[in-house]
């Protein structure tokens, strides 16, 4: 009985501490806000606020809630990586200034004297970005010196070769991400655009092995999609745009595709449909607008035709082929 007595004891007082944990996890972040007003420098509280807005993808709150953290600890290498990784995150988020900011906390004294393995890989990559190839591929070869089986560095050091212009270098390294990580389906969608680019045949088994690897991404299906139209198996291209399409209805690219490939069957009518499904998802493609104005000049509706073309100019004037266009149709309007 006594040891029964102990147990439910124990229980009673595991059970009150996980309600203790569950709601301070709870917390709002206004609640949080409340209780720093009274302790604006305790950084349990500046914690606990930035992970509720990390949670939210407020990555630029969180950012500052980051950077006071820092200013009780400034030499921590960790604290310092964490904000760069965040302003990076903004970054990807659409707000492009970022990328600066994140690489200019990298480019720190803290990281240039010590090899942080974290730090030196978003800074490659950052670098990269940037066009600093010679710097990006200085940190890659000191993060494959601490890990030499790591398939990112591969990549990024092979991108920084195709920019640089050395072909077989970039394929190497990509081949070597592939070995590294066989699931690494950018790596296989760069070589068959290497591959492509060389008019080698070899381009449509990474496209092949790009979409095995998730045939409901939509940028594989497509890349494999535009490969087969250009070198003329229209009927397999077909059938990438149309998985597309079973994923999202609207895509602009594949509809505008499938637009051309009935366009060059003479079947203006299906085109026109596909350029209008396009146009539907984008109202500003110039393109669309005057593909779907050549199928209609085809179908001898020739003001409808004209109103594509006038549509094609207000958005590009500089697109010369639609003014032609216009200009030849002009007598059979009057008729």
């Amino acid at each position: 009985m006594k040891y029964l007595f102990y147990l439910i004891i124990l229980c009673f007082i595991f059970s009150c501490q996980d309600k203790k944990k569950s709601n301070s996890t709870l917390r709002t972040i206004s609640e949080v806000s409340k209780e720093l007003i009274e302790n604006p420098n305790d950084t349990v509280l500046l914690k606990i606020r930035k992970q509720l807005f990390l949670q939210k993808k407020n990555f630029e709150a969180a950012i500052i809630d980051h950077k006071k953290i820092i200013s009780f600890d400034s030499t921590n290498i960790d604290l310092l990586f964490e904000l760069a990784n965040m302003q990076y995150q903004v970054a990807l988020e659409g707000n492009t200034e970022y990328y600066k900011k994140s690489l200019n906390t990298l480019s720190k004294n803290e990281f240039l004297n010590k090899n942080h393995f974290s730090s030196l890989l978003l800074r490659s990559e950052l670098n990269y970005i940037y066009g600093n190839y010679k710097e990006s591929l200085s940190d890659i070869n000191k993060v494959l010196k601490i890990d030499p089986y790591l398939a990112k560095a591969y990549f990024y050091k092979a991108l920084n070769f195709k920019d640089l212009g050395f072909i077989e270098k970039a394929i190497s390294n990509f081949q070597t991400t592939i070995e590294q990580d066989p699931k690494f389906i950018k790596a296989y969608e760069q070589l068959g655009f290497l591959y492509s680019d060389l008019n080698n045949s070899l381009a449509e088994l990474y496209f092949n092995n790009a979409v095995l690897l998730d045939s409901s991404n939509i940028k594989m299906l497509y890349n494999k999609g535009k490969y087969l139209q250009d070198i003329g198996k229209f009927k397999e291209a077909e059938k990438c745009y149309r998985s597309i399409l079973k994923i999202d209805a609207f895509n602009e690219f594949a509809n505008y595709n499938l637009g051309y490939l009935n366009y060059i069957k003479s079947d203006y009518e299906l085109a026109a449909d596909y350029f209008s499904d396009a146009l539907y998802t984008n109202p500003q493609y110039s393109n669309a607008f005057f593909s779907r104005g050549m199928c209609f000049k085809k179908l001898k509706r020739y003001h409808e035709a004209s109103k594509d073309f006038l549509k094609t100019l207000k958005i590009d004037s500089s697109f010369s082929s639609a003014r032609e266009e216009l200009n030849l149709i002009k007598g059979k309007l009057k008729k």
